[in-house]
């Protein structure tokens, strides 16, 4: 997957490509939140995007309750069109999604390339629909090494309530799934707004709890139209903060309880949470009241979050999408995993993601962090294969799940670069990201951080020697 843009936020121009791990660096106000906060977006709300065109399809499930789509001819030959219709839908809602002033994003272009193998093909896929009372809704089957896909609904006059007009959303987005499971991941991102999100959680909770009961109320004493459904969903529908936000702030309001099944992802690789509890430095819980506690590690006292650290409180959306939520092959998208963390754990942090890479969780961050990069460079060094490196590794306590290989990590970088411009003669210097691909002996070379290190110890010996 590739997003390509021009004229988002301070970036002129450029394009980012995913790899199994991604990382943008760069400095303040250059950029990277846009384009982080840009792709989330647009892989969190491609599905719901689309429009298939299925108005005949639908017509004939709706009249005979039984439907045949060649989703090759319908879909796969018709992607290019598709896709630029969905990314002049979501340009329209981009700012509300950043909750941004519309003329900010005027001169934005963007292009989004997804690449659709045909794996999608080979495998049996089928998917159905049932009702709060467990009555059938519609089936969607397609049979191995196929391309028809077979979609059956009852009749009204077999006793389906719902019109076919209210599954048709369900219907698309199952084709899309069936289409892109190979190619587009379920996204998770955790932004650097988390330790409010967790700190407020029940103050956020309450406030809903007090609007909910006084509309009710209103509802009861003769409100006429004015519904609680209505006036909570006016209420909410104004976007004061942008989407990943908005997304961990209602995550963190539903936090799984103890007694929640495990994720599929913990459930293969469960020695995971133990490496992430090393960070964090105890377990979190939540009780079926929706309270969650922090116990230290060998502690017997239970914490409210209020009292934990701001650590503790960072880490936790993260210690809940892995332990409840994670899947092989979902995208983690962490803004500034470094934050609130000491340089220790920062090391300890850049180990446990490039375990979640090599358990087949694609990661994408976003760092300021030297400590995490030094790590990483590290880590992609350990994975050569030379006689006195094993010792190395046992006497300093890596794991192999703790080996990145170089081709399996892209680093993009904000900085400047001359690009040929439409109706200018000469190259244009402009603001863009610049990829850096790791070498195998020596890691990844991020040139801001070295400036930065170096200008410091200058300014040190000049202090210490400077006089003699």
């Amino acid at each position: 997957m590739k997003l390509s843009f021009e004229n988002l936020g301070a970036l002129d121009k450029g394009e980012i490509e995913l790899a199994d791990f991604t990382i943008v660096c760069g400095e303040n106000n250059t950029g990277k939140t846009y384009v982080t906060y840009a792709l989330y977006c647009l892989l969190k709300t491609w599905k719901r995007l689309i429009n298939l065109h299925l108005s005949k399809e639908f017509e004939e499930l709706r009249r005979s309750g039984v439907v045949r789509i060649d989703a090759q001819e319908k879909i796969v030959n018709e992607w290019s069109v598709i896709s630029q219709s969905v990314l002049e839908r979501f340009h329209n809602a981009l700012p509300e999604m950043l909750a941004s002033k519309s003329d900010l994003f005027k001169s934005t272009k963007l292009d989004f390339l997804i690449k659709i193998d045909d794996r999608w093909k080979k495998d049996k896929y089928s998917r159905e629909l049932r009702s709060g009372k467990d009555r059938l809704l519609v089936t969607i089957l397609k049979q191995e090494n196929s391309s028809i896909v077979e979609i059956a609904a009852p009749k009204p006059n077999e006793g389906m309530n719902s019109p076919i007009s209210s599954l048709e959303e369900f219907i698309e987005e199952a084709l899309v799934d069936m289409i892109l499971s190979g190619s587009m991941p379920n996204v998770f991102m955790v932004s650097t707004e988390r330790t409010g999100a967790t700190t407020f959680r029940n103050e956020l909770n309450l406030a809903k709890n007090r609007i909910i009961d006084l509309l009710t109320q209103t509802h009861k004493d003769g409100g006429g139209d004015l519904t609680p459904g209505m006036v909570f969903e006016t209420i909410y529908r104004r976007k004061d903060y942008a989407m990943p936000v908005d997304d961990n702030v209602r995550f963190t309001n539903a936090l799984p309880s103890a007694e929640s099944e495990l994720s599929p992802l913990l459930k293969e690789e469960p020695s995971l949470l133990d490496q992430f509890t090393q960070i964090v430095g105890g377990h979190y819980s939540t009780n079926k009241d929706g309270v969650t506690y922090f116990q230290p590690k060998g502690a017997k006292v239970k914490l409210g979050l209020g009292e934990a650290s701001s650590a503790v409180r960072s880490l936790l959306i993260v210690w809940y999408w892995l332990k409840y939520q994670a899947i092989k092959g979902d995208l983690l998208m962490v803004d500034e995993p470094e934050l609130n963390l000491h340089p220790e754990n920062q090391r300890k942090m850049a180990r446990f993601i490039a375990a979640l890479v090599n358990a087949g969780v694609k990661v994408f961050i976003t760092t300021h962090s030297d400590t995490i990069i030094r790590e990483i460079n590290t880590l992609i060094m350990l994975s050569r294969n030379l006689p006195h490196f094993e010792k190395i590794r046992i006497e300093h306590g890596y794991g192999k799940n703790e080996q990145l290989t170089h081709d399996k990590v892209v680093l993009y970088v904000t900085g400047e670069a001359k690009f040929a411009v439409e109706g200018v003669k000469n190259k244009r210097t402009l603001k863009t990201l610049l990829k850096v691909t790791p070498d195998e002996k020596l890691g990844i070379d991020v040139k801001s951080f070295d400036k930065t290190i170096f200008d410091m110890g200058r300014m040190q010996d000049d202090l210490r020697y400077g006089g003699e």
